[in-house]
């Protein structure tokens, strides 16, 4: 490599690492796609004619994505793929699986679940100290009464600013805790 590519791969490394980011990965590090994707800068530099006028970040994008898809794709072919209905480990004949120890991150918590519902029906149970106003924003902010809504939305509906809604919802959860403090 010259010392003109050299100088050309150095100064925009940057570049490199912003691309690199792009394509996060369960397969790859984030050093590795950096790494994968310097060798297609470097690549580049080698083919790069500074006298077609082209700026050399424009010429070099499609090697730097090249070579880190390139790298993501045999990563991906050569993992071991196993079912997850497959014992484990495998060739046993027990019943442990990995569907045993895969969580579903989507599925909510069967004790968050729970105390969603208690806090919900603490707050409804005192929600009698609070004005229409305050109950209303209470009650959609925290889904009592269905889904939940966020200030905007909430402030959009009532017709208030978001502000307003913010300031509603705080005054109304002073009131309920001293309310549910009397209550104990």
């Amino acid at each position: 490599m010259t010392r003109e590519q050299e100088k050309l791969v150095t100064a925009n490394m940057g570049y490199v690492v912003t691309l690199a980011r792009q394509y996060r990965s369960d397969i790859l590090s984030t050093d590795d796609l950096v790494s994968e994707g310097a060798i297609g800068l470097m690549k580049a530099a080698t083919k790069y004619d500074a006298q077609r006028g082209k700026p050399f970040v424009t010429f070099a994008a499609p090697y730097i994505r090249r070579s880190i898809e390139s790298a993501i794709g045999k990563v991906a072919t050569d993992t071991d793929v196993r079912s997850t209905d497959e014992s484990i480990p495998v060739g046993s004949r027990n019943n442990y699986t990995l569907l045993n120890v895969l969580e579903d991150v989507d599925a909510q918590k069967a004790d968050a679940i729970v105390e969603e519902e208690s806090l919900n029906d603490q707050m409804l149970s005192c929600i009698d100290v609070l004005n229409s106003r305050e109950s209303e924003v209470v009650s959609r902010y925290y889904g009592l009464k269905g889904w939940r809504q966020t200030m905007a939305e909430i402030a959009d509906d009532m017709g208030l600013k978001r502000e307003r809604v913010r300031q509603e919802r705080d005054k109304a959860l002073r009131k309920l805790r001293r309310a549910a403090k009397r209550k104990l």
